[in-house]
């Protein structure tokens, strides 16, 4: 073999010898610049005396040993230089495990020597248990801080000003901790807030006008505080703004108009509060507002029909209020809509048809507890597997079976008169009602046969109408029923003697009319049955001797009161275990009743 040749193949070696060298020797870099640094000193010391504070009956802080690197320890994160720069210590809530506990035992400020670590950029605690401690004023020295998350931490005392020296903070989150104080003028130097959560504070006193130096800030929220005073005008000059939150205060006052110059604003909650006067029709020219919440205040006068403007409208709130007048029609024009919640106000005039535009599947519609009058629009039966609630108004005609392509439709208390259609029924594919409650109306005759075509109904409310006639065991045999309450009905008629299997747990048919006897045949045709309503009827004759087995799954209620049976109780009925009662009162039974345990 010539020289030249070895020589080729010997430069062939070197080749792939510094081939290998350029793609190995990058990856032994990463993997040494992955393993942690090593930690500072001085931030070691002070993680330890954090976790002298508190009792750790969950092992949260197991890792935290001393004379080892605190870069490894659970929720510690350093930089190249062994300095904290991230700290988290999340603790179960008390319900789903041992949380940190202060340590009773402890000398000194709990957590104040957190203040030394001075490089820290994020602090998170959540659910660690300060028992009431001040938040100390050593976390003030954390001047490089951009995240800091106290989130039921059980703090004590005021927010300290010392909050004002960390002006780098760019998210403040302090949501379930401190008592009653007004919110210190420091907070306002954190200009460069983009965050501020201090939901559940008991906050006092109104809004600073401060404030307004937070020209980055997206999301405030300031709910389920104590904060008083009208809603300022000013926000309106928080233009990054897209969430206010100031539900669940003591506001008073007007909503203000300025609210409509923020231009990214998505959503306004402004819920339990004392507001007073009119919804501003301007807050239709928000256009990107995704959720409006103005429930249980003292709001008067109509709806604005401007409110139809918001495209981008998933949510609707105006419930609990003083408001009037009809509902717009241009509320129909919400695509997006999938929540309209009007219950409990003073409207008046009919439902309008034009609700039945609004997105075609799953929305949820509320408007209990007005003054509506008029017929139901059937368009609302093209609201599929959606959700129509309103009961307690005033609402007249008969009951559109369309609306049995809804989900649920509860339309108690209302003055609803016919149940026979007018209009073709849905096919039964297209039958989705889970929950249909029409008690309390005025419906008369004998059941409709439709009533048989609901294959998903779980509950059924006819109650206190004037229906006659037979129960149809069509009805009983519904195959997902668990809920069904016939009460109240001048029904006039004997028990089904037909042979039939029912899923139904409960049922309810007290006063209304029954005569005739209590069949052990009947009473096997239920199965699940936990809860049989029956009194203050006719019925009459002894009970069936094998009650006790034919009722085996009966755990809540067997009330046979004010009825007309006779003979002795039997023994069986001690089989029965009973956590809430039975009533075998006025009626005509001879001899002891047997012991039920």
């Amino acid at each position: 073999m010539s020289k030249q040749g070895s020589r080729h193949r010997g430069s062939g070696r070197w080749w792939v010898i510094s081939l290998v060298v350029v793609i190995i020797l990058p990856l032994l870099a990463r993997v040494c610049n992955a393993a942690p640094s090593t930690c500072s000193t001085g931030d070691s010391e002070a993680l330890l005396i954090f976790k002298a504070g508190f009792n750790d009956p969950g092992n949260i802080l197991a890792t935290w040993v001393n004379d080892t690197n605190c870069c490894s320890w659970t929720g510690v994160v350093c930089d190249s230089s062994g300095r904290v720069i991230k700290l988290s210590v999340l603790s179960p809530p008390p319900q789903r495990g041992q949380p940190l506990v202060r340590n009773p035992s402890f000398s000194g400020v709990v957590g104040a020597s957190l203040g030394s670590l001075t490089a820290l950029q994020s602090l998170d605690l959540a659910n660690v248990n300060f028992s009431g401690s001040p938040m100390p004023n050593e976390w003030g020295e954390l001047v490089n801080l951009n995240s800091l998350q106290l989130i039921a931490t059980r703090l004590g005392g005021r927010l300290p000003r010392a909050i004002g020296k960390l002006v780098l903070l760019k998210s403040l989150n302090i949501a379930g901790n401190f008592r009653p104080h007004p919110l210190p003028a420091e907070i306002c130097q954190l200009t460069q807030l983009q965050t501020v959560d201090v939901e559940g504070n008991l906050f006092t006193g109104s809004l600073p006008a401060c404030i307004t130096a937070w020209k980055n800030v997206s999301t405030i929220r300031f709910s389920v505080n104590d904060l008083s005073g009208p809603i300022p005008p000013f926000l309106g000059d928080l233009a990054t703004l897209t969430l206010l939150d100031l539900s669940n205060n003591h506001f008073s006052g007007e909503i203000p108009s300025a609210l409509a110059k923020l231009p990214n604003l998505q959503f306004l909650l402004l819920s339990e509060n004392r507001l007073t006067g009119q919804i501003p029709p301007a807050l239709g020219m928000i256009a990107p507002l995704f959720s409006l919440s103005l429930s249980q205040n003292l709001l008067s006068g109509s709806i604005p029909p401007s409110l139809g403007n918001l495209q981008n409208l998933f949510g609707l709130d105006l419930s609990a209020n003083h408001l009037s007048g009809t509902i717009p029609a241009e509320l129909g024009n919400l695509k997006a809509l999938k929540s309209l919640t009007l219950y409990s106000n003073r409207l008046t005039g009919s439902i309008p048809p034009e609700l039945g535009n609004l997105s075609q599947q799953g929305v949820d519609i509320d408007l209990s507890n007005n003054f509506l009058s008029g017929s139901i629009p059937p368009s609302l039966g093209n609201l599929v597997q959606s959700s129509l609630t309103a009961s307690n108004n005033r609402l007249t005609g008969e009951f559109p079976v369309g609306l049995l392509k809804l989900s649920s439709v509860v339309l108690s208390h209302n003055l609803l008169s016919s149940l026979t259609p007018t209009v073709p029924l849905p096919n039964s594919n297209q039958t989705y009602v889970f929950l249909l409650h029409l008690d309390y109306n005025h419906f008369t005759g004998p059941f409709p046969n439709w009533l048989s075509n609901l294959s998903q109904a779980n509950e059924i409310l006819l109650n206190n109408n004037f229906l006659t006639g037979s129960i149809p065991v069509s009805l009983l045999i519904l195959p997902q029923l668990n809920f069904l309450n016939l009460s109240s009905n001048p029904l006039a008629t004997k028990l089904p003697t037909a042979t039939f299997t029912s899923n139904v747990g409960s049922l309810d048919v007290h006063s209304s009319g029954l005569y005739g006897p209590i069949t052990s045949k009947f009473l096997s045709s239920f199965p699940n049955l936990f809860q049989l309503f029956l009194q203050h009827n006719h019925l009459s004759g002894p009970l069936p001797a094998d009650i006790g087995s034919a009722l085996k799954h009966m755990t809540s209620t067997l009330d046979l009161s004010y009825n007309d049976l006779t003979g002795s109780v039997p023994s069986s009925i001690s089989n029965l275990t009973f956590s809430t009662s039975l009533d075998l009162s006025h009626n005509h039974f001879i001899g002891p009743v047997p012991h039920i345990p």
